[in-house]
């Protein structure tokens, strides 16, 4: 059933999609997983674009509108719209200005695609500091400094942002365990993990259906799932305690890693901070007493 009052702004919208996604049929599910994957996008284009998009007919956009109280697509369009016009400048339009610029340059002149993916990587990590709540930073640091141990999965391309994490970990002096296939299928990995321990999953793409499965039942039995993904409507975010969103900056079928690497190292950072502070407090109350 509609809602009666529709959101008119961008940030109240973005809350109705994730309160609402559950309860959403699968063809409903995939254009907000589209909206919120590109708001930009989403504000320009019609309504026959966004259907074959998300391979849903254009009547389906129209009705999921009308889900979120609108009387048409047009007026739900016009929050994404306004979204623009506030805005400062688009970062998805520097990022369509990059991958133009990329798709011209030839193989013959790697220095050229080396400036323009150096700057595509850059344009990532400012977005990632604009963007980034400070407050998520400190309660992920919390977390791994109360885990007994802190257990890490990433693949595919995910895998060089899981390992980064897992040596900085290590290099700490911290209990780290990176799952590996290799030693055994994953799920039953995940299983063994306890309340007191943490679990970290980095997902950058589609993770296996066993997986998220196991991930979801550690998520139930109460062990701590700490997320960096590139949605806030998978599996991932909504079974995870806390959970970081980095969307890809488009540039090339190679996607920037250097915002995700950006975000692991401070978290290490920001760990051995408060480890700091708590040994420096321990070192005061001893010396005092």
């Amino acid at each position: 059933m509609a809602s009666t009052k529709p959101p008119w702004d961008y940030p109240r919208l973005h809350r109705a999609f994730l309160d609402r996604f559950d309860t959403l049929s699968p063809h409903l599910k995939r254009i907000a997983r589209y909206a919120l994957s590109d708001p930009s996008r989403f504000a320009l284009q019609t309504v026959a674009e966004i259907s074959r998009g998300c391979s849903v007919q254009p009547s389906t956009v129209v009705r999921f509108a009308k889900t979120f109280g609108y009387s048409g697509f047009s007026d739900m369009q016009n929050v994404f719209r306004l979204r623009l016009i506030e805005g400062s400048e688009s970062y998805r339009e520097q990022v369509h200005e990059h991958r133009g610029r990329l798709e011209t340059v030839t193989g013959d002149d790697p220095a050229a695609i080396l400036g323009e993916f150096a700057s595509a990587s850059v344009l990532a990590v400012e977005r990632l500091k604009e963007t980034l709540d400070a407050d998520m930073l400190q309660e992920a640091a919390a977390m791994m400094n109360a885990a007994t141990a802190i257990y890490l999965v990433g693949q595919q391309r995910a895998l060089p942002v899981a390992s980064c994490l897992a040596y900085w970990l290590i290099e700490f002096e911290c209990r780290c365990h990176m799952l590996d296939p290799a030693v055994g299928v994953l799920s039953r990995q995940i299983g063994t993990i306890a309340a007191d321990e943490l679990l970290v999953v980095v997902g950058l793409d589609e993770s296996p259906d066993e997986v998220l499965d196991a991930v979801s039942q550690a998520h139930d039995r109460g062990v701590p799932v700490l997320a960096i993904t590139d949605s806030e409507v998978n599996r991932l975010a909504r079974d995870s305690m806390l959970c970081f969103v980095l969307r890809d900056a488009e540039v090339h079928r190679i996607a920037p890693l250097a915002p995700h690497i950006v975000l692991v190292q401070s978290l290490v950072i920001a760990l051995d901070a408060l480890r700091y502070g708590q040994r420096s407090g321990v070192v005061q109350r001893e010396a005092v007493g």
